[in-house]
This record gives C-alpha cells, sequence and structure tokens, in this order.
C-alpha cells in the first residue's frame, strides 16, 4: 500500500483516494508542482492535473472551456437530473447564481449568527462537562448540520435523520453503487424530506422569514417561479456541497490548533485576530478538490488537452505554492496576501463561503471562551483522510 517508487509512477497513480496519500498528500503535491504544471493521471480513467496556483485560476475564470457538467473525478450522477447550481454552465449557471446568491448573502449569515453561536455553545457545554470528546462527530459533523437546518428554517429535530444520509450517501452510496440509478433510488426519502419541508413552510407562511426555504419560495428564476423539484435539487446540493468541507476544514484548523498551544493562547489573548486566524488556517489546511470537463481541446504549456477530457482543480492546495505566497508551509497570520482560492474564484466561485467562514470562527471564538487549552488525547493518534474535502476522520481531544 505504499507510494509508488518514481514520480512518474507516482504522478500516472494521483487520486485522491490513493491509501498512500491518506496521511499526507500534501509532500506528495508539492512535488507533482515542481514536477511540472500539467500532469496526468490514468487512475479513473484518466484525466489532467493542474497543479498550480495560475492554472487553476484559469481554468476557474474561463468556464466555456472548463465545463462543470462532471465535477467529480469519478464522477457519479446523484441526481437524475443536473446539480442546481453547479453543474450548470453559461446563461442558466448565471441566472441560477442570481436567484441563489442573495439567500446567502452576509446579511442572510448576520442573521442568524445567534442561533449558530447557540448551536456551538449547545456541543461545546457537554465536552466541558466531560473534559474529553471525539472531535469530529461531537463538533466538526454536527455544527455545520446545525447551521443547515438553521439557515433552511428546517428544526433541529431532524439533525441525526439528516446527517445518518449525509453519511450514507459519502461513505457508502457514491462510492458503492453499482449504477447511479441505485443512488437515485436511495435518495428519494431525503428528496422528499426536504420537499416535505418546502410545503410546511408554504404552510405555515413566509413573510417576514429570513431563512432560505422562505426566500426560495418567494424567488423567481428567469422571470418565473422556481418549481417545487428545483428548489428541492438546490436546496440537496447545498447540503452536500456545505456539510462535508465545512466539517473537513474544522477537523484539519482544531488539529492544527491542538498541536500549537501558542495559536489557542492568540485566540484567547487576542480575539480580533480570529478573522485572519480563520483565513490563513483555511489556506495553511487545504481542503477542496473538483473535477471539470473540457468542452473544446485547449493548449497550456506545451500541452495539448482535448475535448471531453476532465481535469482535477485542487483548490485547497493552490494555496501552497511558493509562486504566490511567500513561505507557503509557515503559518503566519499577518500576511499581506490572502488572495486564496479555498472557495474557488469565478463564476462558480463557492456560494456558501461566508456561511463556512463563519462558522469557523463563530467555533473558535465560542470553543476557546469555554475551553481555553486542549491537546490531541495522549496515545490516540488522529486519522486523517485526503479525499474531494480532505479531512480528519476522528480525533480525540483532552481539555488542558
Amino acid at each position: 500500500m505504499g507510494a509508488p517508487a518514481t514520480i512518474d509512477e507516482r504522478v500516472r497513480r494521483w487520486s485522491v483516494y490513493q491509501p498512500w496519500l491518506q496521511e499526507d498528500p500534501v509532500t506528495p503535491w508539492n512535488e507533482l508542482r515542481e514536477h511540472g504544471p500539467v500532469l496526468r493521471s490514468e487512475e479513473a480513467g484518466g484525466y489532467w492535473i493542474l497543479t498550480r496556483y495560475e492554472d487553476i485560476e484559469w481554468a476557474a475564470r474561463n468556464p466555456e472551456i472548463f465545463s462543470s457538467a462532471q465535477v467529480g473525478i469519478p464522477h457519479r450522477d446523484v441526481f437524475p437530473v443536473k446539480q442546481i447550481p453547479i453543474q450548470l454552465d453559461g446563461e442558466e449557471h448565471r441566472k441560477w447564481r442570481q436567484t441563489l446568491s442573495d439567500l446567502f448573502n452576509p446579511g442572510v449569515v448576520n442573521h442568524f449568527e445567534p442561533q449558530i453561536r447557540q448551536a456551538a455553545v449547545d456541543a461545546i457545554e457537554p465536552i466541558v462537562e466531560k473534559g474529553r470528546c471525539e472531535f469530529i462527530t461531537e463538533f466538526a459533523t454536527s455544527l455545520p448540520a446545525e447551521t443547515f437546518l438553521i439557515n433552511f428554517g428546517i428544526g433541529r429535530e431532524y439533525l441525526q435523520p439528516l446527517l445518518a444520509h449525509k453519511t450514507w450517501l459519502r461513505r457508502e452510496g457514491i462510492p458503492n453503487a453499482r449504477t447511479d440509478e441505485e443512488l437515485h433510488a436511495a435518495n428519494r426519502p431525503l428528496w422528499q424530506f426536504f420537499s416535505d419541508a418546502i410545503d410546511r413552510r408554504r404552510a405555515e407562511g413566509t413573510e417576514g422569514r429570513m431563512d432560505v426555504f422562505s426566500r426560495l419560495v418567494e424567488s423567481t428564476y428567469d422571470g418565473r417561479k422556481p418549481t417545487q423539484d428545483e428548489m428541492v435539487n438546490a436546496a440537496f446540493v447545498s447540503m452536500l456541497a456545505s456539510l462535508d468541507t465545512t466539517t473537513a476544514a474544522l477537523g484539519m484548523i482544531f488539529l492544527y490548533l491542538a498541536e500549537h498551544p501558542e495559536v489557542q493562547q492568540l485566540v484567547r489573548d487576542e480575539p480580533a485576530k480570529v478573522p485572519a486566524i480563520v483565513e490563513e488556517l483555511i489556506r495553511h489546511e487545504p481542503v477542496s478538490t473538483t473535477g471539470r470537463i473540457l468542452t473544446q481541446d485547449v493548449e497550456r504549456h506545451g500541452v495539448t488537452m482535448r475535448k471531453g477530457d476532465r481535469v482535477m482543480l485542487s483548490w485547497g492546495m493552490s494555496g501552497l505554492d511558493p509562486d504566490v505566497f511567500e513561505r507557503p508551509l509557515e503559518v503566519d497570520f499577518d500576511r499581506s496576501s490572502t488572495r486564496q482560492l479555498a472557495f474557488g474564484i469565478g463564476p462558480h466561485r463557492c456560494l456558501g463561503m461566508h456561511v463556512a467562514r463563519r462558522i469557523v470562527r463563530i467555533a473558535l471564538e465560542e470553543w476557546h471562551t469555554r475551553i481555553p487549552s486542549y491537546h490531541v488525547t495522549a496515545a490516540s493518534i488522529p486519522v486523517r483522510h485526503y479525499s474531494p474535502a480532505r479531512g480528519v476522520a476522528r480525533l480525540e481531544l483532552t481539555i488542558g
């Protein structure tokens, strides 16, 4: 299960699912970037890898060439229709972004911040009483999920069924389903759950409400009301896109904090620096990787990529490019440049980035108010994983 012996073979075998990359993909990725800007893996049917910040940004800013019709490598059609808006291109995508962008803007996040803080406190207080926790299941997974329910106006009593289906879909459904039709069938109960939630919101009334479902019911797309299935689609996609990535970011950031007590003290002593701390640790701890499919032949750095070829874009790893960030492997909370691509860039920039940043900021503030010091539990070993959302599968923490 070890890494291939040569760099050429490591490139050819590269995949976010390779066992030899799970613990530390960063060191091999830096090796890839030095090896070349455009490389070719033969895993999952073959795809190109853009290793440098400038090329990933270039691809993101040219969606007419780099289509989002297939965003996974390997790609699975989770729904029988395209996911709104992440699998859409061109005018269709622009119009849906116009419809959805106001649902996740900073004003909406500000409105729900007290409820998100309360959810964080509710998760932290039992940990304080025990003096220890398994951070991923007890905090990093639950807080983004509760935030999703709060933003969408769904009762917190639905937390466990939502998490159970999401966990099954990511760990078993998408990797193991023999056909996409099996995935479609398995998703029908949750699809119906979201449809029922929209019906409840209509029945209760939407006037004066700020939650996503209320505003979605009142929104327009291309001069008409969105259909029920379109609203369910957008909600389902928001769940899939936000929960795993925010959980992954929390896991990576708190693992770093647990191993660096001086940064814990900085959070306690200088709370005004928390936004800068969050931004730098999001850059330093790469999370997200997605894919694109080419709509035409294109040449880059002397390499011709053909129409129909797939391309991997590692948004997180781009933050470690030394051509853009001085001393990229060091953590520097006073960096002058924060133009990272952790949330993407261009037309497909993450709609939920304001929510994600706020969740992480609230987590740091509320956690360190109640748990001023902590460390990785003695004799436990954090379990890291590399995937489309790189993160930590298990993280045992002890207070004190």
